[in-house]
């Protein structure tokens, strides 16, 4: 979407007819070092005139050299999408898509790829499953098993590169402390990266010995992968720098596993892990996929962050992308601390609390295995997330026996999960003592750490929100129901050491509180 600081270029090539083909439906898409503009079945890559240090692309050669890299590189992972360089040309005091005139700036011409095939599509349709991370790892164990490794690669995956990268990334994030990074978080984190590399250096050299490091993709978060009929694309790999893109197998692996993560879905990024290591027989991979997965998660929140340096942004998307920034550090910060053991987290409260949306930013910021009584409880009645239930409360899927049917099968999942050494947040109105209690022995038997959130908002707000409901949340929840809801919870007046989290506030604040709260009895 074009905004005050896109630049007259880019926006008269919003118009359809700056393209040779049909493009009724020309949509921009920017980067930090792009513009990408999708016009009817092609799309174009323009480069940004930036130089941010591990990317220079300050002069119109190196931009043109930079799209001429990209076409080759991704040639190899998607032959039939990059199509090729093309011009911008000026005619008659007009900006075109190729053809006759004035070149300007070079793009990368490209195949259009199918929105709904996108991997952040399909995972927020819920149509990503454990068998589509198969099909990936697999797909990934094969290009790195051709990719390119010896003399010319080895060295990227060595302890001195290692070292240089990091150090290059907590020199650029600097002047993010005290805003997006806060400073005892990056302390723990350099900590961690230090004693790591210390005591694994004759892992990172026998990598290499083994032929372990590859010109891989550089890139592959879900944005670069889509999903198109019975084939797998990853596309967008990294052309600027080659220390970027080659890289242990792991760091690759790891990128997609700590995205995977980010957007709520654990349960996914351990599937695609597992089933990496079966394809490629990468056992090693386990003792380095934590590493790696901070330091992806690290990067995610440096180049954020660094966007907050561009001006002309505006107050509101100026705030999202610090929220976002400080999300991905808090996933560094737990892959690189971690809990000390497996950490049992509860949400509770009353439909409408927030207690769903605060559940879902802990597992994005924490790494945390997401269980959903909305969605466990419409698995069991066999009906889709989305899909309506119009039963009145207390009855069908929200019997008695439906609810003690649901609240058990989280807690047996919950367990496995646990006993792996794995975390989780158990999302429910946990509404009944008893309901409490249970969660609580669980914890207990697992030797896990508890912690209880309890989300809460004043009832006019409450009401409100129930009001608002369209029909693409997961929850039945409605207000004409509201007085049964109300009726049937009891607050958690037993569970002394529980926090209550003020869900009336900004959402972002909210989780960042609820963050802190967990690194202080874990930290």
């Amino acid at each position: 979407m074009a905004t005050t600081r896109t630049p007259p270029m880019i926006r008269k090539l919003l118009s359809p007819r700056a393209y040779p083909h049909p493009a009724q439906d020309v949509r921009l898409e920017e980067t930090h070092i792009s513009w990408v503009l999708s016009a009817g079945r092609y799309a174009y890559k323009l480069k940004k005139p930036v130089d941010l240090g591990f990317v220079d692309l300050s002069s119109r050669k190196k931009r043109a050299a930079d799209c001429a890299e990209e076409v080759r590189l991704n040639r190899r992972l998607c032959p039939d999408v990059y199509l090729g360089v093309v011009d911008v040309v000026e005619r008659d005091g007009h900006v075109r898509m190729g053809g006759s005139g004035r070149a300007v700036e070079p793009a990368v011409r490209m195949r259009r790829l199918p929105d709904d095939g996108m991997l952040p599509r399909l995972l927020a349709t819920g149509a990503a499953d454990e068998r589509l991370m198969r099909r990936l790892a697999n797909h990934l164990a094969r290009f790195h098993a051709t990719a390119a490794t010896g003399p010319g690669v080895d060295e990227y995956g060595s302890l001195a590169t290692i070292r240089a990268n990091w150090d290059e990334n907590f020199a650029q994030t600097a002047p993010l402390l005290g805003h997006s990074l806060a400073e005892e978080l990056d302390q723990s984190i350099r900590a961690h990266v230090q004693r790591f590399v210390r005591e694994q250096s004759d892992l990172f050299k026998g990598r290499v010995a083994r032929g372990m490091i590859r010109d891989g993709h550089g890139d592959l978060h879900a944005a670069s992968i889509c999903v198109e009929g019975r084939r797998v694309r990853l596309f967008d790999c990294v052309e600027f720098a080659a220390r970027f893109r080659c890289a242990d197998v792991a760091a690759e692996a790891a990128f997609l596993a700590m995205d995977l993560a980010h957007r709520g879905r654990a349960d996914l990024s351990f599937a695609f892990v597992d089933a990496y290591m079966q394809a490629s027989g990468d056992h090693e991979l386990l003792r380095l996929i934590d590493f790696y997965s901070c330091y992806r998660a690290y990067v995610r929140g440096k180049v954020l962050g660094m966007r907050l340096g561009q001006p002309g942004l505006a107050q509101d998307e100026a705030l999202g992308i610090e929220s976002e920034a400080r999300a991905y550090f808090d996933l560094a910060w737990a892959y690189a601390v971690g809990f000390g053991r497996p950490l049992l987290l509860v949400t509770m409260g009353l439909p409408a609390s927030g207690k769903t949306t605060l559940a879902e930013a802990l597992a994005g910021r924490l790494g945390l295995v997401h269980l959903s009584s909305d969605i466990v409880r419409k698995e069991l009645a066999g009906v889709g997330p989305r899909q309506r239930q119009r039963e009145r409360f207390g009855e069908g899927a929200y019997s008695s026996s439906m609810t003690r049917r649901t609240y058990a099968t989280m807690r047996r999942r919950a367990a496995r999960w646990l006993r792996r050494g794995v975390s989780v947040v158990l999302d429910a109105t946990h509404g009944k003592p008893e309901e409490r209690a249970a969660v609580r022995r669980l914890a207990s038997r697992l030797g896990s750490r508890l912690m209880v959130f309890v989300c809460e908002a004043d009832e006019a707000e409450l009401r409100a929100r129930l009001a608002g409901r369209g029909e693409s949340t997961v929850s039945d929840a409605q207000l004409e129901l509201w007085p049964a809801l109300k009726a049937a919870y009891s607050p958690p007046a037993e569970l002394a050491n529980a926090v209550v989290v003020d869900t009336s506030t900004s959402s972002s604040e909210a989780a960042s509180r609820a963050v802190a709260a967990v690194r202080g009895v874990t930290g």
